[in-house]
């Protein structure tokens, strides 16, 4: 989980919460358990990465948002991911009831790491690689009714051998995901796909638990650095067997999610 980075928020003056407008818009035309996520509802949901209110935001009309993933599909480059243990993001969209002024902040991303490659130079125990997706300082949530994200990301690799600061993506040049839960349009080879819309899965808890399928083809991956002990020597290597840059069309991210929102002063 990154939490030292800082947060780009977007805001606007309008009445209400632009994006939980159109949240809630979605939900109220969505018949209960339509988005048909395949996987369990969390037993629980954490709202301990729900950030600190702006100055001015009423904690009545504020919501922290926390969207569980549960499965899905990462690919990057060679690296053809499956999303098999659950990947926690936090925000808030808060208001200003003084200045009518909106914003969204993002909270943390707590996700596990993955194994994508089980031995980097034949040794599984030695030179297994792991990945991590981390924060990488950009989120935004324009208003749509497709309940659009748009992401900074990068992924760290664990391995003993390339150090603790070898990342696809950095904080000044991350990977940007454009994630919708509408139908994409990528550039060639890559194919446009569709995602699932927000509705009630489960109405009858506190707060109400809601599904969606976020999907995006469209964005490109840098390339490595800082591997092999933060030299970045073995950038090289990472970037022949990973397959990076690699660029838009190539690259996919689907996330089948329950979500769940609190206001502040329930919190």
């Amino acid at each position: 989980m990154v939490k030292s980075i800082r947060f780009r928020r977007s805001s606007s003056r309008l009445a209400l919460p632009a994006v939980l407008g159109a949240a809630l818009l979605s939900v109220g035309l969505a018949s209960p358990a339509s988005a048909a996520n395949p996987d369990p509802i969390p037993s629980s949901f954490s709202f301990s990465d729900c950030p600190p209110l702006p100055d001015g935001a009423s904690p009545d009309y504020s919501q922290c948002w926390v969207g569980v993933v549960t499965s899905g599909t990462f690919k990057v480059g060679n690296f053809d991911q499956k999303i098999e243990q659950p990947i926690r993001i936090t925000w808030a969209n808060t208001f200003n009831p003084s200045t009518f002024e909106t914003k969204t902040v993002f909270g943390g991303i707590n996700a596990p790491k993955m194994l994508v490659q089980p031995g980097l130079f034949g040794d599984p125990l030695l030179s297994a690689v792991y990945a991590k997706v981390e924060y990488a300082g950009v989120f935004e949530m324009p208003v749509s009714s497709n309940f659009e994200i748009n992401i900074g990301l990068k992924v760290r690799l664990i391995n003993p051998f390339l150090g603790s600061n070898c990342t696809v993506g950095t904080n000044s040049n991350p990977i940007r995901v454009s994630l919708t839960t509408g139908t994409t349009s990528p550039p060639a080879p890559n194919t446009p796909i569709t995602g699932e819309g927000l509705s009630i899965a489960r109405p009858d808890s506190t707060p109400p638990v809601l599904q969606a399928k976020h999907v995006g083809n469209s964005f490109a991956v840098p390339g490595a650095k800082g591997c092999l002990f933060g030299g970045g020597v073995a950038d090289w290597l990472v970037n022949q067997v990973g397959g990076f840059p690699s660029a838009a069309g190539k690259n996919t991210m689907i996330q089948n999610e329950y979500l769940v929102s609190k206001n502040y002063s329930q919190l």
